[in-house]
C-alpha cells in the first residue's frame, strides 16, 4: 500500500490528535476489542482512513458518556452513532449537577500499563499492577491484564511499534509481580506436583510463569523449571519429584524444524499417560505433533484451570499411577 500518494489516510499521531485518545488507547482498542481495523504500509506501520477516526470519535463519546469499550466496540458505526446520539439527548436532560461527563475517558488497567510500558516507566507499570492485584484480585490480573499486556508489548514489538527495551522492561516488571504473589500461595502437604516449563529453544519464558502462577493458585505444588529446557532435563525432573502433569508453554520460535523430535523424545520419556498440557501462542503451530503425542492443547487460562480441577477430581489410585510411567 502507497501512503505518500493517500492524503485521505493518517497515521496514528493524526489520529490520537483528532481524537483525543492516547496512541496506546487506539493500540489497545484495535487489538483487544477489534474497534477498529487499519491498513497497514509495505513497512507494517499501521494507517487510518477518515471512517476509523469517526468511529473512533464515536466510540470515545461512548465511553465518555460510561459505557465499557467491550459493550460497544461490536457495534456497526450507524449502531455507534445512533447510540451517541442518545446518550447526548438524555445528557442535555438530565438536570443540572446530576453529574458530569469526564474531559477524556479513564484508562483502564490495561492501557494505564501499556501507557507505562510505551514510557519505559518501569516503576508506573508496577504501581498499576500492584494495584490491580487490589482492585480486581490477582486471577483477573492475570486473565484481563497480565496476559493481554504481554501479548500486545510483543505484538507491538513485532510491528515496530516498541524497542526490544520496552519488551524487557515490561517483562522483568511482570516477572516480579508473579513471583512476588505466587509466594503468597503455599500447597497444602498432599497436593499434586506439576512441572511448568518451556522445551528447548523456546526462550520466551512469560507464559510458562503465567501458567505457573495459575496453578499456585489451584493449589499445586509447582515445580518452575524456566525456558529454554531439554526434553531430557525436563523427563529427569519428573522422575525425581514424581509429577502429575507436565505443562509446556510454546511462544517463538512458532517454526522450530526440531521441536517436533524434542516433543516426540519428551513423551517416550515421560510414557504414555502421564498427562502433558500445551499452550502458548506458538503452539496451534504444532498442533498435528502435539496431537500424535496425545498432549492436550490448552488455548486459554481458563481452559487450563479446567484441566487442572478436572485432574484432581481423580482417585488417589489415578494419582499414583501418573507418578509411575515416568520411565
Amino acid at each position: 500500500m502507497s501512503t505518500r500518494t493517500n492524503p485521505t489516510l493518517h497515521s496514528i499521531g493524526v489520529v490520537s490528535r483528532r481524537t483525543g485518545l492516547k496512541p496506546d488507547v487506539i493500540r489497545a482498542w484495535e487489538r483487544r476489542y477489534k474497534a477498529i481495523e487499519p491498513r497497514r504500509s509495505e513497512t507494517n506501520r499501521r494507517f487510518y482512513d477518515d471512517e476509523d477516526v469517526a468511529r473512533l470519535l464515536l466510540l470515545r463519546k461512548a465511553t465518555l458518556a460510561g459505557r465499557q469499550i467491550g459493550q460497544v466496540s461490536h457495534l456497526s458505526t450507524e449502531e455507534l452513532r445512533e447510540l451517541v446520539e442518545g446518550d447526548e439527548a438524555a445528557i442535555a436532560r438530565a438536570p443540572r449537577g446530576a453529574g458530569t461527563v469526564l474531559d477524556a475517558p479513564e484508562d483502564g488497567p490495561l492501557e494505564a500499563c501499556l501507557s507505562a510500558v510505551e514510557n519505559l516507566d518501569g516503576q508506573a507499570l508496577q504501581l498499576h499492577l500492584e494495584r490491580g492485584v487490589i482492585e480486581l484480585t490477582f486471577p483477573k490480573l492475570l486473565e484481563q491484564v497480565i496476559e493481554p499486556l504481554l501479548v500486545a508489548v510483543g505484538t507491538m514489538w513485532q510491528d515496530g511499534d516498541l524497542r526490544i527495551a520496552h519488551e524487557h522492561l515490561a517483562s522483568s516488571v511482570v516477572r516480579g509481580v508473579l513471583h512476588s504473589q505466587m509466594s503468597n500461595y503455599v500447597p497444602p502437604t498432599n497436593a499434586p506436583s506439576i512441572i511448568v516449563a518451556t522445551p528447548a529453544r523456546q526462550v520466551h519464558e512469560m507464559g510458562a510463569l503465567i501458567v505457573a502462577a495459575v496453578a499456585a493458585m489451584e493449589g499445586w505444588r509447582v515445580v518452575y523449571l524456566g525456558a529454554d529446557l531439554p526434553a531430557d532435563e525436563i523427563a529427569a525432573a519428573a522422575r525425581l519429584k514424581g509429577v502429575e502433569i507436565v505443562a509446556l508453554s510454546l511462544v517463538y520460535p512458532v517454526d522450530d524444524p526440531k521441536l517436533n523430535g524434542e516433543l516426540t523424545r519428551l513423551r517416550r520419556l515421560l510414557g504414555e499417560t502421564l498427562p502433558i498440557l500445551v499452550g502458548g501462542v506458538a503452539a496451534q503451530s504444532y498442533q498435528p505433533t502435539l496431537n500424535q503425542l496425545s498432549c492436550r492443547f490448552v488455548g486459554s487460562l481458563g481452559r487450563f484451570r479446567e484441566e487442572l480441577r478436572r485432574h484432581r477430581v481423580g482417585s488417589v489410585e489415578s494419582r499414583g499411577r501418573g507418578s509411575k510411567t515416568v520411565e
